[in-house]
Formats: C-alpha cells, sequence, structure tokens
C-alpha cells in the first residue's frame, strides 16, 4: 500500500529545500506524495515550485500585505486543518522554522496525525533572534514524531530539549541537495547585464523580521559607505518584497553608480549569482549553509547563528548591525582577495543525500506503526 505523505510549506527558503525530498517521494512508488502550498510568501515561492517541477495539490493563498503574526498563525491553523481532514494523510512534513512549519506541525497533531520535521534541532538560544523563527522550530521539534536534524549540532540541541533519540535521525541538510540539483541547470541571467565585465561581484540580501526597526538601514549605510571605497566592485542587492525592507533600502541605496538594486531573483538566477560572486553580505538562514556549500566567504548580518557549523567552517563571519565591524571585516577580505582561513574541505551539512535517508526512515516508521 502506498502511504500518503503531505509536504506543507509556504515560503522561499522552505521550497527551495523541500523540493528535493518532494522530487524523491514523486520518483517513489512507495509513497503517494502531495503538496500544500500556504502561501505565506507568494511570487517569491512561484517561482522555485516551477523550476523544481513540483506538483502541487492545494494552494491556500493566505498571504496578505502588511500580515501580522497573529493573523497569519489563526488563518494558516484553520486552513491546514481542513485540508488535512480532506486528505488524511499518512504522515506531514514540516520544514524548519516558519509559521506555517509550527502550524502545520500543530494542525497534523491535533488530527493525530505523525509529523516529520526536516532541519530540526537548529538553536539560536536567543528567543528573540531570529523571531519567531527560534519559537517556532523549538514547539515543532516538541510535536514532532520524527526529527530529522542536519548535524550533530542539532542533533544535540534535540536531546538536550528531552526529544528522546529514537526520534532523531542526522541526515545532512538537504540544501546541499538542492543546490547540486539546480547546478547544472545554471545560466547566466539578465540581470548579469549590469554587472560590469571583470568586476568582482558582491551579493547582499537582507529581509529578517528582528532587523526591520534598525538593522535594515545599518546594512543599507554600510553598503553605501562599501560601494564609495570599493568602486572596482559591483554590489547587486535582491530587495525582499517586505514594504518595510524595501522603503529603507531603495530610501538610503538609490542611485549609487555600483549597486544593482534589484527584485527578488529566481532562485536559479540567484544560485548563478552565488556561484560568481567574491562575498556575501545577508542575514538569511539557507544562505550560510549555501555559501559553505559553493565556498563563499559570508559576512553575516545578525547577532548570532542558529548554524554554528558554518562559523566553524572558516566561511561564515558574525557581524551583527555594527556598520564598523561590518565594513572592517568586508576590508579584511578585499585585503586578502576575497580568501579565508583554511578549512578540511568537508561540507558540514552532508553529501546531498539527505532526501534519501529521510524517505528511508519515513519507510521504516509507517511500517512500524501501521
Amino acid at each position: 500500500m502506498r502511504r500518503k505523505v503531505l509536504s506543507i510549506f509556504g515560503t522561499r527558503p522552505e521550497a527551495i529545500k523541500m523540493a528535493p525530498i518532494v522530487k524523491a517521494l514523486e520518483a517513489d512508488p512507495r509513497f503517494d506524495s502531495h503538496v500544500l502550498l500556504t502561501g505565506q510568501h507568494m511570487q517569491m515561492l512561484d517561482d522555485v515550485v516551477q523550476m523544481f517541477e513540483i506538483l502541487v495539490w492545494r494552494d491556500l493563498n493566505v498571504m496578505k500585505q502588511r500580515q501580522t503574526l497573529p493573523y497569519l498563525t489563526a488563518a494558516l491553523a484553520t486552513q491546514i486543518s481542513d485540508a488535512l481532514a480532506e486528505l488524511q494523510p499518512d504522515m506531514v512534513l514540516v520544514h524548519g522554522d516558519t509559521t506555517t512549519t509550527f502550524m502545520g506541525a500543530l494542525a497534523a497533531t491535533y488530527a493525530r496525525i505523525p509529523v516529520g520535521h526536516v532541519e530540526a534541532g537548529l538553536r539560536s538560544h536567543q528567543k528573540f533572534s531570529p523571531f519567531p523563527e527560534e519559537v517556532n522550530r523549538m514547539l515543532t521539534d516538541q510535536v514532532s514524531d520524527l526529527c530529522f536534524a542536519p548535524t550533530e549540532e542539532a542533533r544535540r540541541n534535540l536531546l538536550h530539549a528531552g526529544i528522546d533519540t529514537s526520534r532523531i535521525d542526522v541526515v545532512g541538510n538537504s540544501i546541499v541537495d538542492a543546490v547540486h540539483m539546480a547546478l547544472p541547470h545554471l545560466r547566466a541571467p539578465d540581470i548579469m547585464s549590469k554587472v560590469r565585465p571583470g568586476s568582482p561581484m558582491v551579493i547582499m540580501t537582507a529581509h529578517r523580521r528582528e532587523n526591520w526597526d534598525t538593522g535594515i538601514a545599518i546594512f543599507s549605510d554600510a553598503l553605501v559607505k562599501l560601494s564609495s571605497s570599493h568602486p572596482e566592485l559591483t554590489f547587486v542587492f535582491p530587495v525582499h518584497l517586505n514594504p518595510v525592507v524595501r522603503e529603507t533600502v531603495f530610501g538610503i541605496a538609490s542611485d549609487l553608480p555600483n549597486v544593482v538594486l534589484t527584485d527578488p531573483l529566481p532562485y536559479f538566477d540567484f544560485l548563478y549569482m552565488l556561484e560568481q560572486c567574491a562575498v556575501v553580505l545577508s542575514d538569511s538562514g539557507g544562505i550560510q549553509e549555501e555559501s559553505v556549500t559553493l565556498h563563499k566567504p559570508m559576512l553575516l548580518l545578525r547577532e548570532v547563528t542558529e548554524r554554528p557549523e558554518a562559523v566553524t567552517s572558516g566561511w561564515v563571519k558574525l557581524v551583527g548591525q555594527d556598520e564598523d565591524l561590518i565594513v572592517s571585516s568586508f576590508e579584511q577580505l578585499v585585503a586578502s582577495g576575497f580568501a579565508i582561513l583554511g578549512t578540511d574541505g568537508v561540507n558540514p551539512y552532508g553529501d546531498g543525500t539527505t532526501a534519501a535517508q529521510i524517505l528511508a526512515r519515513i519507510d521504516d516508521y509507517l511500517n512500524a506503526t501501521h
């Protein structure tokens, strides 16, 4: 009997990391794969679904402009519960730490459906950084039947949280699978026409909720200073669609001769730029893992990270909201020719077999419990 597995996700990072797992489920005769999109992000999610050719069962389209967390939480809990009652899957898979993640896991738990949490066990150990992600992932881990930890560090966090070892599997991070899937399909996007030939490229992104008040402005001010100091470089900044982010960035960093402000890029286009760039400045979670996988130095615009392996690897440095530290750290990278201190070459996020490991564990679990 084929097992019905429902994958629930609603943001672009979730879609990227779930794509290898969904494609593996679609191709495996043991499973009947369904995908429920929540639409927590809209435009930024659709391109990933299309590029990886993900088959979608239903899209809830819950997003609205300037949505609040209470609105999003209530809408997701109700609509996901209705979808579960209709489909009645054998297992629900959620990913990471978004509000979609926690509400998907909670709704499944209410319906007594087993939950698998992909990328479980990440911790910054600070309740409000990142916010609300730290709370979401802690709570999701607690209600999940299977916790798919990407690293040994994540496994230790789960054990420390009181989760039994029988519920934990260290499987690597599916971002490595996704990058390996995407690399053969990458082509130079149109935005490359705005990068001067021979000019080293710097990629910058910023969007985290905890950076809205002051962080985005600090990062934008640093961009103004760095672009002025280094006219030989081209800074490419795909600006998040959130109005708070866009108003700040465009208000501070518009009309700089070597800065390209653009809308968010399709994932394959962004990955091409990431592979071609000299250095990354970002407050993103997933880009930390992509930078390590692609061997790109990254300045992390956050005070803490739930991905300490990225920092230990040497490819990522925490610089927080300190403009002086951002600038001085960037200057050190320029002086070194964008080199980093040595690394042993082993990717702490695995070897690209995460999806296969997850499917094998799901099959074992469902066979044992059904």
